[in-house]
């Protein structure tokens, strides 16, 4: 995917990046985030997205909100940033329901990521 491109995700393509180490930005408010948040999730709120972006590591980032809305436009306005994002479709709902982890309060939680192995294994059984 090139620099400064946006593109809508499933929650599996996004658990698999998560899992890879990609960033993931909830853009949600903080009380929502409080609430329920990827592990690992970093709270920038959709308004404060331009100024937060230079504070951000390179490489490609994961957007996600409640149930994509939101997410697709940060993921947007990150392209125009020149950013590359991948925004969550279906958001924190659609992560939950598929079994990833989440935590709640205003701290990221552990991101700890099972391995790929692991993760391809379990999905047979």
């Amino acid at each position: 995917m090139p620099a400064g491109s946006a593109e809508e995700i499933d929650v599996a393509v996004a658990a698999a990046a998560w899992a890879a180490g990609d960033l993931v930005l909830d853009v949600r408010t903080p009380e929502e985030y409080a609430n329920g948040h990827v592990a690992g999730a970093r709270n920038v709120p959709l308004s404060r997205l331009p100024a937060a972006v230079r504070g951000l590591p390179p490489g490609q980032l994961i957007t996600v909100c409640t149930s994509g809305g939101r997410s697709w436009q940060a993921a947007q306005r990150l392209a125009a940033l020149g950013r590359t994002a991948l925004s969550v479709r279906g958001g924190t709902k659609a992560w939950r329901a598929a079994g990833h982890p989440v935590v709640t309060g205003p701290l990221p939680g552990s991101a700890s990521r099972p391995g790929l192995l692991r993760r391809l294994l379990s999905r047979r059984r």
